[in-house]
């Protein structure tokens, strides 16, 4: 959304916009995820736009959306 964020565990909203800044855009880091986009899969509730390095949130996903297997409570317990 404009803002630069520099905090690894910052919660997005829906309808956020995250882009990589300008000059970041030549870091490999960004050159091999434009190149690889293609093999991963994006979850319905983003909308990737590569070649600008930009990820819309379209809305906050809920936990049957994600197919990841997470243990949540081993998550609050850690913290």
């Amino acid at each position: 959304n404009g803002k630069k964020v520099d905090i690894p565990s910052f919660q997005v909203s829906a309808h956020d916009v995250i882009d990589v800044r300008e000059k970041s855009l030549e870091m490999t880091p960004f050159i091999v995820a434009r190149e690889t986009h293609g093999e991963r899969h994006v979850p319905a509730w983003l909308e990737a736009l590569p070649t600008r390095m930009r990820i819309l949130v379209h809305s906050v996903p809920v936990r049957a959306q994600i197919d990841i297997p997470v243990q949540e409570q081993l998550i609050v317990e850690y913290y």
